[in-house]
């Protein structure tokens, strides 16, 4: 649970970035905060969110 926080940081920035230096339309952002969502209630959201939280327990520990 506290790897949330700081990974929705994270991703809010680089859509952020994208958004301002990559040229990425807003309608784009939509279209795949729409999509993440949906996605959310396939049954691979549970080995997505195994995979990212793998991940991120791997940074955390070389960190």
């Amino acid at each position: 649970m506290p790897l949330h926080l700081p990974l929705l940081l994270i991703l809010g920035f680089g859509i952020w970035f994208l958004g301002r230096k990559g040229g990425v339309k807003i309608s784009h952002v939509l279209v795949c905060a729409a999509f993440g969502f949906f996605f959310a209630d396939t049954s691979a959201s549970a080995s997505v969110h195994t995979v990212v939280s793998s991940a991120m327990s791997a940074l955390h520990i070389a960190g």
